[in-house]
């Protein structure tokens, strides 16, 4: 028996079984992976006695790790397994996934010569594993013995057996540390968020809150993770999230305003973002985003101040103004010159636009305040209507473009501010002036249909694209286009709050060069209708 096999010979199995239990002790520690590399490698070299040995590990494709004995002191392994992991032994078995015995490295093509002070030996023979987990391949373990055919059937079973719980180890390892990784990266960027941010269990109980949490609310780490969300908002979680339960139960974020109580008992108005994080059945919790409103509201209220200031005192001004052309128009009425009279119109009609226009500005601060209507009447619609097509005509007049009404008979009354309703019908046929080409038509139209009353704007423009759609009736929303018409965008927006100021709905249906069709309902069932003396023909 040769020297070599006499050395394998004393691999019996309970030697082996010692070396494997030993190991199996040490990877079930809590290692890293470099430590679970290392080990492997040892072990391995040790139980077969081997003086070269290297390990690889890869995770996602990528060289994680490289080890080597055998190798000069201080000299980096990386380079020279790279290039066997590329080009030699260690590549071939990590492209087949298979164990393969070198008995004589000289004779074989795959055993490269590696630079100076080497890795391993250029003479004798090898056994290179792969490490497989779950069918992954974890990495590439390579023995190598200055003796010819050193590795028997029973050094490549136990290397085997150890490959297979060091790749075991080596994927556990890995994904943990991913995970914690993770975790880490998730934390810092959590407790450094620039907004307060609380995640509480289904039931309120806050578990964890960042530090701009703690600073916004005036509360310790500890101290926040003792209390509930109720206690911050003083609501029930429930009551909070309210009709968003179901949208917050499919994982849908949902947005409400509320109030947050700071530990020194102050109050500050807030947006909450609340999402639903599942994170499995037995962990499942909420973020709550807590936007801190104080400077928005703050500035809103200053813009409100100084709008509202704008507001009044122009319409003392346009009202002198309305005034002394109404006196002109009345002195001028034998006024022969034609240019004169021209000029004048034109100066009553821009008069008449701006003093709708300050009048809508009032009524939307004063819809948007909560305010209630004043002045409501029983009102016949068509003759809001057409008092409306009336002011609008001059305007239309300048670009050709006909209105035609079409005015249903026997129309129910309606309880409204009538002046409101009147400016609503005339913003939106001068909206449908302005994106109207010239000689075009618009067409003016009510209906009534179960409790309601419709008014409906047809024109003939360019149509409303359908991402616009969603927002025209936003303040200073406008339909952008080349060559669109200027303007500020407060004519649909007053024309929403107004209609449903009065319990009703504006929509619009519009498609590219085919026009838009602007329609209003109004409720017919007011509750003073019934009280108020009839507007019929017949009425007294």
């Amino acid at each position: 028996m040769s020297a070599a096999h006499s050395i394998q010979a004393r691999l019996s199995e309970t030697l082996r079984l010692t070396l494997v239990y030993r190991l199996a002790r040490e990877l079930n520690a809590e290692l890293r992976s470099a430590d679970v590399v290392r080990r492997v490698l040892h072990t391995t070299a040790e139980a077969l006695g081997t003086p070269y040995a290297s390990i690889v590990s890869l995770w996602r494709g990528e060289i994680h790790d490289a080890y080597a004995l055998g190798g000069a002191p201080g000299v980096d392994p990386h380079p020279a397994l790279a290039l066997v992991l590329r080009d030699g032994l260690a590549g071939f078995v990590l492209h087949n996934g298979r164990t393969m015995v070198v008995n004589d490295i000289i004779a074989n093509p795959l055993w490269l010569p590696l630079p100076d002070d080497p890795l391993s030996p250029q003479i004798g023979s090898a056994l290179c594993v792969p490490l497989i987990h779950t069918g992954e391949v974890a990495g590439v373990l390579t023995l190598a013995h200055p003796a010819r055919g050193y590795f028997t059937v029973d050094a490549v079973n136990l290397t085997a057996t150890i490959s297979e719980m060091g790749a075991a180890a080596l994927t556990n390892t890995l994904l943990l540390e991913t995970a914690r990784e993770a975790e880490q990266r998730y934390a810092a960027l959590f407790d450094d968020a620039i907004v307060p941010i609380i995640i509480t269990d289904t039931q309120g109980t806050i578990q964890v809150a960042n530090r701009r949490a703690c600073e916004f609310l005036g509360y310790s780490h500890e101290e926040l993770e003792r209390r509930t969300i109720a206690a911050i908002h003083r609501e029930s979680a429930s009551a909070l999230i309210g009709t968003h339960f179901d949208s917050l139960q499919r994982g849908q974020e949902v947005r409400f305003r509320s109030t947050a109580w700071r530990k020194d008992g102050t109050a500050c108005a807030v947006e909450v973002f609340a999402k639903r994080l599942d994170h499995g059945p037995t962990a499942d919790l909420i973020q709550w985003i807590e936007h801190d409103l104080s400077s928005q509201l703050m500035v809103e209220e200053l813009r409100r101040d100084m709008t509202a200031m704008v507001y009044h005192d122009l319409r003392g001004p346009l009202g002198n103004v309305y005034s002394s052309l109404e006196a002109l128009n009345r002195l001028l009425a034998d006024e022969s010159n034609p240019a004169v009279r021209s000029l004048l119109d034109v100066a009553r009609r821009a008069s008449q636009q701006s003093r709708r226009m300050v009048d809508s500005l009032l009524d939307i601060q004063r819809l948007e305040e909560g305010m209630r209507l004043r002045d409501r009447h029983n009102s016949a619609l068509n003759a809001l209507v057409e008092g409306a097509v009336e002011q609008m005509h001059p305007l239309a007049d300048e670009k050709n473009i006909r209105m035609r009404m079409a005015l249903a008979a026997d129309l129910p009354l309606i309880y409204v501010e009538p002046d409101m309703i009147e400016r609503v019908v005339g913003n939106l046929i001068d909206n449908a002036i302005k994106y109207t080409p010239d000689s075009g038509v618009i067409v003016i139209s009510t209906a009534s249909s179960g409790g309601e009353v419709y008014i409906r704007v047809k024109d003939t423009g360019p149509g409303i694209p359908l991402d616009a759609q969603r927002s025209i009736f936003d303040k200073f929303a406008r339909v952008r286009y080349r060559d669109a018409p200027r303007g500020v965008g407060l004519g649909l927006a007053f024309c929403k709050l107004a209609i449903e100021a009065h319990g009703g709905r504006i929509w619009v249906h519009s498609a590219a060069d085919t026009g838009s069709i602007f329609t209003c309902a109004l409720p017919v069932d007011a509750p003073a209708t019934s009280e108020l003396p009839s507007l019929g023909a017949n009425s007294t």
